[in-house]
């Protein structure tokens, strides 16, 4: 468990708080980019870490995301003009470019000389991958936009997805990376009934045969996050060895496309991301992609039935959500499914929502040996906060190799040590940097 002190300083990401000055030294995932649909757009109201902004495209295609209030009379942004090179308030006039800078300054005499001396409150941001992000941190200290693997390739091979939750982003991320809730929440009580979308490798009854593979048997802290590694008998004289990553502060790197038991016929990569929108609500950006060829139609629409819920129109809320309990069905939960929602994703959410409120109480919980992950991670996000405290920088943002580390499974001696193995292995999973060329 966690001391009151502690629980404050890895839940609160605000402006001056601990662990939100050290997301601001991090690009992050602010939007997706289908929320921007063009250069010219209309503005985009954006609330990230406690701060409200705005975004919008301009004539370039340049992404400019600046303060929702025009720092003249605090008028909203949201309502501004855009005149493609610049975002124009419209209750005097004043005009900003994506940088912040002030280009017009009408009905003001000393305007052409004054607008140099204003600025309204502006953040970097690109648009890589399907997603905008998003630099919040001191201009001198930028760092390089992070190289994830699913940055350069084409549109056609790649989803993205955005799902807001109404509870702190630790609850999230926590639920993301907990390695013993998947044969109850996600589980069927058929395991035929599974609809086999591998992305939990083996199925379910297996993983009941052999549930201590669930486990890691190795958690480490690294220079970038956390590594932990399960293994299991393979038979004959070997075992699996199963690696998996957490990259700070909110990244969970693909896992391996290598043969294996979580090996499918397509040679996907799949991550998750949790940002703040403020300390009681997030966003859950996901993105699936195949490096080598486009995901076809029916492909598509056989998995979101279980991977994408659907949302209130116009937002990214699910329609079965907290106030609907999820539209929990008890007769599919005796007979078909242990919590009776449907998809993936509602599943994990009716259970993080309201873990006795939107901010855990982790003063009170009880761990055990499978809360490992999350405990270093835990860990490392307040060392981290910390150390950013005393003026040490993290190190992790700087260092674009961090960003191209990947899961894996692979077969090793039976009574190779098991962290040897995975000191051997890591290196061999890291993705490459270079785009893969369009097949």
């Amino acid at each position: 468990m966690l001391t009151k002190e502690e629980q404050e300083l890895v839940t609160r990401t605000g402006p001056g708080t601990p662990m939100g000055e050290l997301f601001r030294r991090f690009w992050l995932p602010v939007m997706l980019s289908e929320e921007l649909v063009a250069p010219g757009c209309p503005p985009v109201r954006l609330r990230i870490m406690n701060e409200d902004l705005v975004a919008f495209k301009d004539r370039e295609g340049r992404i400019g995301i600046i303060d929702a209030y025009c720092p003249h009379r605090f008028s909203p942004m949201f309502f501004g003009r855009n005149e493609d090179d610049g975002l124009r308030c419209v209750y005097h006039g004043w005009k900003y470019d994506v940088t912040g800078a002030c280009m017009e300054m009408p009905f003001v005499p000393e305007g052409e000389t004054f607008r140099h001396k204003v600025r309204i409150k502006s953040y970097p941001a690109v648009e890589k991958g399907g997603f905008i992000w998003c630099y919040m941190g001191p201009p001198e200290k930028q760092p390089p936009v992070p190289p994830w693997e699913f940055m350069e390739i084409p549109e056609s091979h790649r989803e993205n997805w955005k799902i807001v939750v109404e509870c702190n982003w630790l609850q999230s991320m926590e639920g993301q990376n907990d390695p013993t809730h998947g044969y109850y929440t996600h589980g069927f009580i058929d395991p035929a009934l599974d609809p086999g979308l591998q992305i939990f490798g083996d199925n379910r009854l297996q993983r009941r045969r052999n549930f201590e593979m669930m486990l890691p048997k190795l958690v480490e802290d690294t220079e970038y996050g956390v590594r932990w590694a399960r293994e299991w008998d393979a038979g004959d004289g070997e075992k699996w060895v199963d690696i998996g990553h957490w990259v700070m502060p909110v990244f969970d790197p693909s896992p391996g496309n290598n043969a294996g038991p979580r090996s499918s016929a397509r040679n996907l990569g799949y991550s998750r991301m949790r940002v703040p929108i403020d300390d009681t609500n997030a966003m859950v950006m996901r993105v699936r992609w195949d490096r080598e060829r486009p995901l076809p139609p029916e492909w598509r629409e056989a998995h979101n039935t279980w991977l994408v819920p659907e949302m209130i129109p116009g937002t990214y809320k699910p329609v079965a959500n907290k106030s609907n309990d999820y539209m929990i069905n008890r007769v599919l939960q005796k007979r078909f499914t242990y919590t009776g929602i449907n998809g993936f994703p509602l599943q994990d959410i009716a259970l993080i929502e309201s873990q006795g409120g939107p901010i855990m109480d982790r003063t009170r919980e009880t761990l055990n040996s499978g809360d490992m992950i999350n405990i270093h991670i835990r860990s490392q996000l307040i060392k981290a906060a910390r150390a950013l405290q005393e003026g040490k920088e993290p190190a992790p943002p700087h260092h674009p190799e961090h960003f191209l580390v990947r899961g894996g499974a692979f077969k090793v001696p039976i009574d190779k040590p098991l962290k040897e193995a995975v000191h051997e292995m890591v290196p061999q999973l890291v993705a490459a940097p270079q785009p893969v060329a369009v097949g």
